[in-house]
């Protein structure tokens, strides 16, 4: 087990970065084996972001992904297809449509996130905020994500878990969203 610079611990054999926060492979406690060169490196030292493999890239010495975790999209698919779309209505990326897929997604303005709104530098980096689809109720919720910025629905400050309905309004940072449903009670995938 390997710990990120946030102080994730993590297996570099299964995970070419932080799972948790994406950041750079950092080395611990104690020396151990490199996941890109299959050397060890000195305790604490970095493996820079372009040493690490793309991250369709096996790692070596790994087994091709195995025990990773999926999210719960129909299997025959072959993909997590989308189920919704947040619409960006004011802000930065007036216009720009985000994808929503099954499960949980990030909102902040990195790329590794879910949902990346660049552009808005009053939204936090990683985890503003989190809209969710549960595939099996087939509800959509919003939430506050790890960030100290607030999170609005439809002009109301929100503090624990939102159920969504189509056209609600999210805004984080000077961003407002509609959200638009694509998975209902009419249709879904299978």
């Amino acid at each position: 087990m390997v710990r990120c610079s946030d102080g994730h611990f993590y297996d570099p054999a299964k995970h070419p970065s932080c799972p948790w926060c994406a950041k750079p492979l950092e080395i611990g406690a104690q020396p151990g084996p490199d996941p890109v060169a299959g050397k060890t490196r000195p305790v604490g030292a970095v493996v820079e972001a372009a040493e690490l493999p793309p991250p369709s890239a096996a790692v070596p010495g790994a087994a091709s992904n195995a025990g990773a975790t999926k999210r719960l999209a129909p299997k025959e698919l072959g993909i997590d297809p989308v189920v919704g779309w947040l619409v960006c209505v004011d802000g930065p990326g007036k216009g720009k449509d985000y994808r929503i897929h099954t499960e949980r997604n990030f909102i902040g303005r990195a790329a590794t996130m879910d949902i990346s709104i660049a552009g808005d530098d009053t939204i936090s980096r990683e985890r503003h905020a989190i809209v969710t689809f549960d595939p099996k109720k087939k509800q959509f919720w919003i939430q506050p994500g790890e960030s100290t910025g607030l999170v609005y629905l439809n002009e109301e400050a929100i503090y624990v878990p939102q159920q969504l309905k189509e056209r609600d309004v999210i805004e984080v940072g000077q961003t407002k969203l509609v959200f638009v449903p694509f998975v209902n009670e009419s249709f879904q995938w299978q």
